[in-house]
Protein backbone atom coordinates (compact mmCIF):
# COMPACT_ATOMS: atom_id res chain seq x y z
CA UNK A 1 0.00 0.00 0.00
CA UNK A 2 1.19 3.64 -0.53
CA UNK A 3 3.45 4.59 2.02
CA UNK A 4 2.36 8.77 1.27
CA UNK A 5 1.27 10.56 4.49
CA UNK A 6 -2.14 11.87 3.42
CA UNK A 7 -4.23 13.68 5.51
CA UNK A 8 -8.19 12.71 5.19
CA UNK A 9 -10.94 15.52 6.17
CA UNK A 10 -14.47 15.48 6.02
CA UNK A 11 -17.58 17.04 6.97
CA UNK A 12 -16.74 20.84 7.34
CA UNK A 13 -19.82 22.43 6.79
CA UNK A 14 -19.16 25.48 5.92
CA UNK A 15 -17.11 26.01 9.18
CA UNK A 16 -14.70 28.00 8.06
CA UNK A 17 -12.77 28.20 11.18
CA UNK A 18 -12.60 24.45 12.01
CA UNK A 19 -11.19 23.98 8.59
CA UNK A 20 -7.93 27.29 9.05
CA UNK A 21 -7.07 25.18 11.89
CA UNK A 22 -7.42 21.41 10.06
CA UNK A 23 -5.31 23.16 7.41
CA UNK A 24 -2.69 24.59 9.64
CA UNK A 25 -2.02 21.74 11.09
CA UNK A 26 -1.83 19.60 8.24
CA UNK A 27 0.66 22.28 6.84
CA UNK A 28 2.59 22.22 10.15
CA UNK A 29 3.19 18.54 9.52
CA UNK A 30 4.84 18.55 6.44
CA UNK A 31 1.62 16.67 4.44
CA UNK A 32 1.51 17.56 1.17
CA UNK A 33 -1.31 15.07 0.07
CA UNK A 34 -5.43 15.73 1.36
CA UNK A 35 -8.37 14.16 0.91
CA UNK A 36 -11.94 15.41 1.21
CA UNK A 37 -14.67 13.22 1.77
CA UNK A 38 -17.65 15.11 1.59
CA UNK A 39 -19.63 17.99 2.78
CA UNK A 40 -17.87 20.39 2.76
CA UNK A 41 -21.01 22.38 2.44
CA UNK A 42 -24.32 21.95 4.54
CA UNK A 43 -25.41 23.83 8.22
CA UNK A 44 -22.55 26.26 8.79
CA UNK A 45 -22.23 29.84 7.86
CA UNK A 46 -19.17 30.02 5.42
CA UNK A 47 -19.80 27.57 2.35
CA UNK A 48 -18.04 29.82 -0.42
CA UNK A 49 -14.96 30.01 1.74
CA UNK A 50 -14.63 26.62 2.64
CA UNK A 51 -15.55 25.73 -0.67
CA UNK A 52 -12.73 27.85 -2.33
CA UNK A 53 -10.08 26.46 0.54
CA UNK A 54 -11.02 22.74 -0.19
CA UNK A 55 -10.49 23.60 -3.85
CA UNK A 56 -6.80 24.89 -3.40
CA UNK A 57 -5.66 22.59 -1.19
CA UNK A 58 -7.10 18.68 -1.49
CA UNK A 59 -6.07 16.51 -3.93
CA UNK A 60 -9.71 15.07 -4.44
CA UNK A 61 -13.06 15.79 -2.91
CA UNK A 62 -16.38 13.61 -2.98
CA UNK A 63 -19.49 14.09 -3.29
CA UNK A 64 -21.44 14.01 0.33
CA UNK A 65 -25.26 14.20 1.13
CA UNK A 66 -25.08 17.96 0.96
CA UNK A 67 -23.20 18.41 -2.04
CA UNK A 68 -25.89 16.31 -3.57
CA UNK A 69 -28.90 18.10 -1.98
CA UNK A 70 -27.71 21.43 -2.62
CA UNK A 71 -27.21 20.41 -6.53
CA UNK A 72 -30.34 18.41 -7.09
CA UNK A 73 -32.30 18.46 -4.06
CA UNK A 74 -32.88 17.87 -0.11
CA UNK A 75 -36.64 16.06 -0.17
CA UNK A 76 -35.47 13.49 2.66
CA UNK A 77 -33.43 16.75 5.07
CA UNK A 78 -36.08 17.89 8.20
CA UNK A 79 -36.90 21.19 7.44
CA UNK A 80 -34.47 22.81 9.27
CA UNK A 81 -31.84 21.49 7.12
CA UNK A 82 -33.48 21.94 4.13
CA UNK A 83 -33.62 25.55 5.01
CA UNK A 84 -29.95 25.48 5.50
CA UNK A 85 -29.28 24.18 1.93
CA UNK A 86 -31.61 26.70 0.63
CA UNK A 87 -29.79 28.98 2.25
CA UNK A 88 -26.42 27.73 1.05
CA UNK A 89 -27.85 27.44 -2.64
CA UNK A 90 -28.19 31.10 -2.28
CA UNK A 91 -25.33 32.00 -1.29
CA UNK A 92 -23.53 30.27 -4.27
CA UNK A 93 -25.85 32.30 -6.24
CA UNK A 94 -24.63 35.73 -4.72
CA UNK A 95 -25.14 38.90 -6.82
CA UNK A 96 -22.82 40.13 -4.98
CA UNK A 97 -20.06 38.37 -7.06
CA UNK A 98 -18.98 37.98 -10.24
CA UNK A 99 -21.33 35.35 -12.33
CA UNK A 100 -18.20 33.76 -13.29
CA UNK A 101 -17.04 32.96 -9.96
CA UNK A 102 -20.21 31.66 -8.82
CA UNK A 103 -20.37 29.33 -12.25
CA UNK A 104 -16.93 28.55 -11.08
CA UNK A 105 -17.93 26.64 -7.79
CA UNK A 106 -21.33 25.05 -9.08
CA UNK A 107 -18.79 23.69 -11.70
CA UNK A 108 -16.68 22.30 -9.11
CA UNK A 109 -19.88 21.11 -7.10
CA UNK A 110 -20.98 19.47 -9.97
CA UNK A 111 -17.92 17.43 -11.09
CA UNK A 112 -17.53 15.87 -7.74
CA UNK A 113 -16.96 12.14 -7.53
CA UNK A 114 -19.10 9.88 -5.57
CA UNK A 115 -16.21 6.95 -4.73
CA UNK A 116 -12.20 6.90 -5.43
CA UNK A 117 -10.50 3.20 -5.40
CA UNK A 118 -6.58 3.95 -4.91
CA UNK A 119 -4.33 1.20 -3.79
CA UNK A 120 -6.02 -1.19 -1.72
CA UNK A 121 -8.38 1.55 -0.13
CA UNK A 122 -11.96 2.83 -1.35
CA UNK A 123 -13.02 6.39 -0.01
CA UNK A 124 -16.63 7.21 -0.05
CA UNK A 125 -18.47 9.85 1.78
CA UNK A 126 -21.26 7.61 3.54
CA UNK A 127 -20.94 4.00 2.58
CA UNK A 128 -19.72 1.75 0.13
CA UNK A 129 -23.38 0.36 -1.01
CA UNK A 130 -24.99 3.87 -0.78
CA UNK A 131 -21.92 6.11 -1.46
CA UNK A 132 -23.69 9.66 -0.79
CA UNK A 133 -26.63 8.77 1.83
CA UNK A 134 -26.29 5.73 4.03
CA UNK A 135 -25.35 6.17 7.57
CA UNK A 136 -23.66 3.19 9.31
CA UNK A 137 -23.55 3.93 13.06
CA UNK A 138 -22.21 1.94 16.01
CA UNK A 139 -25.28 -0.13 16.35
CA UNK A 140 -25.04 -1.30 13.17
CA UNK A 141 -22.66 -3.88 14.85
CA UNK A 142 -25.82 -5.62 15.47
CA UNK A 143 -27.54 -5.61 12.01
CA UNK A 144 -25.48 -8.61 10.72
CA UNK A 145 -27.16 -8.44 7.18
CA UNK A 146 -26.80 -4.92 6.87
CA UNK A 147 -22.60 -4.75 7.58
CA UNK A 148 -22.00 -8.15 5.51
CA UNK A 149 -23.90 -6.14 2.33
CA UNK A 150 -21.44 -3.02 2.94
CA UNK A 151 -18.44 -5.40 3.76
CA UNK A 152 -19.32 -7.06 0.13
CA UNK A 153 -18.83 -3.53 -1.68
CA UNK A 154 -15.46 -3.52 -1.05
CA UNK A 155 -14.46 -5.71 -4.16
CA UNK A 156 -10.82 -6.14 -3.64
CA UNK A 157 -10.44 -3.60 -1.18
CA UNK A 158 -8.95 -4.44 2.53
CA UNK A 159 -10.10 -0.56 3.70
CA UNK A 160 -12.61 1.98 3.09
CA UNK A 161 -12.69 5.27 4.44
CA UNK A 162 -16.18 7.11 5.04
CA UNK A 163 -17.70 10.30 7.15
CA UNK A 164 -21.00 11.32 7.22
CA UNK A 165 -22.28 10.11 10.90
CA UNK A 166 -19.40 12.39 12.34
CA UNK A 167 -18.24 9.62 14.34
CA UNK A 168 -14.69 8.39 14.76
CA UNK A 169 -14.12 4.92 15.14
CA UNK A 170 -13.57 1.65 13.24
CA UNK A 171 -16.08 -1.60 11.98
CA UNK A 172 -14.28 -4.64 11.28
CA UNK A 173 -15.97 -7.44 9.37
CA UNK A 174 -15.94 -9.62 12.38
CA UNK A 175 -19.04 -7.10 13.36
CA UNK A 176 -17.30 -4.95 16.08
CA UNK A 177 -17.23 -1.12 16.32
CA UNK A 178 -14.11 0.38 18.69
CA UNK A 179 -14.48 4.28 19.04
CA UNK A 180 -11.33 6.38 18.09
CA UNK A 181 -11.14 7.00 21.37
CA UNK A 182 -10.76 3.83 22.41
CA UNK A 183 -8.04 2.94 20.42
CA UNK A 184 -5.99 6.24 21.75
CA UNK A 185 -6.78 8.16 18.48
CA UNK A 186 -4.48 4.89 16.84
CA UNK A 187 -5.40 2.03 14.69
CA UNK A 188 -2.43 -0.32 12.68
CA UNK A 189 -3.97 -1.80 9.97
CA UNK A 190 -2.34 -5.06 10.67
CA UNK A 191 -3.98 -5.79 14.16
CA UNK A 192 -6.86 -6.96 12.46
CA UNK A 193 -6.61 -9.09 9.24
CA UNK A 194 -10.11 -8.54 7.75
CA UNK A 195 -11.29 -5.38 6.22
CA UNK A 196 -11.98 -2.61 7.95
CA UNK A 197 -14.62 0.44 7.70
CA UNK A 198 -12.49 3.67 9.03
CA UNK A 199 -14.88 6.79 9.93
CA UNK A 200 -12.00 9.63 9.66
CA UNK A 201 -14.64 11.91 11.76
CA UNK A 202 -15.80 15.42 11.03
CA UNK A 203 -13.75 18.98 10.87
CA UNK A 204 -16.94 21.11 11.43
CA UNK A 205 -19.22 19.61 13.14
CA UNK A 206 -18.19 16.64 15.64
CA UNK A 207 -21.02 14.24 17.44
CA UNK A 208 -19.01 12.00 19.08
CA UNK A 209 -19.46 14.44 22.67
CA UNK A 210 -15.73 15.99 21.49
CA UNK A 211 -16.16 19.54 20.23
CA UNK A 212 -13.14 19.93 18.73
CA UNK A 213 -12.22 19.12 14.37
CA UNK A 214 -11.45 15.31 13.82
CA UNK A 215 -9.46 14.00 11.15
CA UNK A 216 -6.68 11.76 9.78
CA UNK A 217 -3.51 10.84 9.24
CA UNK A 218 -2.86 7.62 7.11
CA UNK A 219 0.59 6.56 6.09
CA UNK A 220 -0.85 3.31 4.73
CA UNK A 221 -0.10 1.35 7.96
CA UNK A 222 -1.70 3.16 10.28
CA UNK A 223 -4.31 5.42 11.37
CA UNK A 224 -4.05 8.34 13.45
CA UNK A 225 -6.90 10.67 14.73
CA UNK A 226 -6.27 14.17 15.18
CA UNK A 227 -8.24 16.39 17.24
CA UNK A 228 -7.95 20.26 17.46
CA UNK A 229 -8.79 22.72 19.37
CA UNK A 230 -10.66 26.08 16.68
CA UNK A 231 -13.27 29.21 18.02
CA UNK A 232 -16.34 27.59 17.58
CA UNK A 233 -18.04 30.59 19.48
CA UNK A 234 -16.74 32.36 16.41
CA UNK A 235 -18.55 30.91 13.93
CA UNK A 236 -21.91 30.07 16.61
CA UNK A 237 -22.04 33.50 16.32
CA UNK A 238 -21.92 33.69 12.42
CA UNK A 239 -24.76 30.78 12.55
CA UNK A 240 -27.18 33.30 14.57
CA UNK A 241 -26.59 36.08 12.56
CA UNK A 242 -28.12 34.24 9.81
CA UNK A 243 -32.14 33.57 9.87
CA UNK A 244 -32.52 30.49 7.95
CA UNK A 245 -29.91 28.75 9.74
CA UNK A 246 -31.18 27.17 13.21
CA UNK A 247 -29.94 28.11 15.85
CA UNK A 248 -29.39 24.72 17.26
CA UNK A 249 -27.05 24.49 14.69
CA UNK A 250 -24.91 26.65 16.56
CA UNK A 251 -25.48 25.20 20.19
CA UNK A 252 -24.10 21.82 18.85
CA UNK A 253 -20.76 22.98 18.27
CA UNK A 254 -20.58 23.61 21.71
CA UNK A 255 -21.73 20.55 22.68
CA UNK A 256 -20.08 18.36 20.21
CA UNK A 257 -23.40 16.32 19.19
Amino acid sequence: MDKRLRALISDIHANIEALTVVMDDIQKRGVEVVYCLGDVIGYGPSPRECIDMIQQKSQFTLCGNHEEAVLFNAEDFNPKARRAIDWTREQLNSEKYERQKNNALWDFLGELRKRVREDGAMYVHASPRQPTREYVLPKDVKDRAKLESIFQEFDTCEICFVGHTHIPGVFTDDFQFRYARQLDNRFELGSYPGKKLINVGSVGQPRDGDNRSCYVLFDGTVVEWVRLSYDYQKTMDKIRQVEDLADYLAVRLEEGR
